[in-house]
């Protein structure tokens, strides 16, 4: 096998997300295939900058005349950083880290797009109503804005995994990590309604939360579903993530504990933290202007 494959297994024993692996992977085999058959043990700081400059330099495939971003530039970089990791303190292959040399390419801050309060007003009242799909989606959409938690975790739920008494919902995050995330008194009861339509379905005796039109719904009908009622609704650019950013602007904007957000959302770095609490402090920032109305005295 090759130091590439073996990494691989490292990182899903362990434990690391499908997702994670397959960047990860992707990323190391970007700067195997610069080395043109070079051994990656080998190379120095000297060659890891110079794949890094070609990277930043490289035709974005999916937006003709721009270059790849800079975001995409960085992540690539972290990955093969964790690669070099595992080699000088796991597998004791090299001596040196030749990351320990270098920086970090520079990302520039970009303003999180969130939800504004009356859009998700606007995607609730186009559930509003009796039939199974409107109180499904209904349901759906309260725990999206009421836990923050993404599109596989909501998709993939059991009806085990809600308990209506405690207003808590079990999820199965990155990396098969357990999180139990609370949801308000309103997302109860869109739930309850929910699960009353649910009992007379055809399909009632799946062990999955959400039924579609021929049995439990699947992860992309989800991400559909979200797309079809933006449109009733008139809100433009609504994806499954765009709640979770919302969720943990809001948090943040509202003076809430960063470790109750970590622990919440799952995140074990402070990466995303970091995002957030920018985009929140922002919005914070124009608040105190605001109030004080500076301009306004005179």
């Amino acid at each position: 096998m090759s130091i590439i494959e073996d990494w691989v297994c490292h990182l899903q024993a362990a434990g690391k997300a499908r997702r994670t692996v397959e960047v990860y992977q992707q990323a190391a085999e970007s700067w195997t295939d610069y080395l043109d058959g070079g051994d990656p043990t080998e190379a120095g700081r000297k060659e890891l900058e110079a794949w890094v400059a070609a990277l930043a330099s490289r035709p974005n495939r999916r937006r003709p005349g721009r270059k790849l971003s800079q975001a995409y530039v960085s992540q690539h970089y972290r990955a093969v950083q964790q690669l070099y990791r595992w080699l000088h303190e796991v597998e004791k292959e090299i001596d040196e880290n030749p990351f320990a040399r270098m920086s970090a390419p520079q990302v520039a801050e970009k303003p999180v797009d969130v939800l504004t309060e009356d859009q998700l007003k606007a995607l609730l009242s186009v559930c509003e109503g009796t039939d199974f799909y409107q109180r499904r989606d209904m349901a759906m959409i309260r725990l999206f804005i009421d836990t923050g938690a993404r599109r596989a975790e909501i998709a993939k739920l059991r009806l085990e995994d809600v308990d209506l008494k405690l207003q808590t919902v079990r999820v199965v995050g990155k990396g098969g990590r357990v999180r139990i995330i609370p949801f308000g008194t309103k997302t109860a009861e869109a739930l309850r309604r929910y699960l009353r339509k649910r009992a007379r379905d055809p399909h009632a005796e799946s062990p999955k939360l959400w039924l579609g039109k021929v049995g439990p719904l699947q992860p992309d009908s989800v991400r559909l579903m979200l797309k079809r009622r933006a449109k009733e609704a008139g809100v433009p650019n609504v994806h499954p993530h765009k709640f979770r950013h919302t969720f943990a602007h809001r948090w943040l904007a509202d003076g809430n504990g960063e470790i109750d957000l970590m622990r919440l959302c799952g995140w074990k770095s402070r990466r995303m933290l970091e995002i957030y609490g920018a985009s929140a402090a922002d919005e914070r920032a124009r608040a105190a202007h605001r109030r004080a109305a500076l301009g306004d005295r005179l």
